[in-house]
């Protein structure tokens, strides 16, 4: 009896420990796909030219349903600055997640963004393109006249037949 109580006890632990842990997890995921939309958009990979932040909001929306997230546009901001040319883009989204434990519920406030300073991120920066203003390392041909090294490699010894192989 005292082990049934106890595999009881431990099942009920580890299904309470996973409702409080799944959500959890899937909100890093979330979050990283968020990050990752607003990087391909600044780098204009894989996405056409969005009509207005709507757009951008509705394909948010559907990441959140591939993991059974319910989201409203209004949970979702976003912010875009910069040209045309180098776009800066900003998605923050604000939802909860209800953990029914049974005898106990609460709610879970989740707050992933594209910036990546969520738990686990440690980058506070924006998902952007290069600055145009930071100067590209000069190419080899556009350098300075250098004095090329003049050294020749090493002559190497031929083998003493003693060592080759037989063929």
């Amino acid at each position: 009896m005292k082990y049934v109580f106890g595999i009881a006890v431990a099942v009920a632990l580890f299904t309470a420990g996973w409702r409080i842990v799944e959500p959890e997890v899937i909100n890093v995921i979330f979050q990283d796909e968020v990050r990752d939309t607003a990087a391909q958009l600044g780098w204009r990979t894989g996405f056409t030219g969005l009509n207005s932040d709507e757009d951008l909001r509705n394909i948010i929306i559907g990441k959140a349903k591939k993991h059974q997230i319910a989201l409203d546009s209004k949970q979702i901001m976003v912010r875009h600055s910069g040209t045309p040319q180098s776009q800066v883009w900003f998605i923050a989204v604000d939802y909860r997640v209800n953990v029914d434990l049974l005898v106990y519920s609460f709610a879970l406030h989740f707050n992933p963004n594209s910036n990546g300073d969520g738990k686990f991120w440690g980058s506070p920066e924006p998902a952007r393109l290069p600055s145009p203003a930071k100067p590209l390392p000069k190419s080899i041909d556009q350098r300075p006249d250098q004095t090329r090294n003049t050294q020749r490699a090493p002559k190497l010894k031929e083998i003493p037949p003693s060592l080759k192989r037989p063929q």
